[in-house]
């Protein structure tokens, strides 16, 4: 009986020291991967809020350019209807 319980453990053992580095390995890498996830995730924030504010001032500037061009329209409007008498 004796025998018999040391050769189930020599055969068990092993299978089992097997199994705890194969968890152990796994949470290692599990964690190392949300390390990276996460600051990509940062790093994507940032880049997307750097485009939201690049988008703003273009959008500034395509605005104050309209009014510019409208202000220079109305502007050369004003000078042909003075040179032309109104017409």
């Amino acid at each position: 009986m004796a025998e018999r319980r040391k050769k189930i453990i020599r055969w068990l053992l092993p299978k089992l020291i097997v199994f705890a580095i194969g968890v152990a390995v796994g949470y290692y890498v599990r964690d190392r991967q949300q390390t990276d996830f996460k600051d990509l995730y940062e790093q994507t924030l940032n880049e997307l809020e750097d485009l939201r504010e690049a988008g703003e001032d273009m959008v500034e500037r395509g605005r104050r350019a309209g009014e510019a061009m409208k202000s220079a329209a109305d502007s050369t409007k004003a000078a042909v209807e003075e040179v032309t008498g109104g017409n």
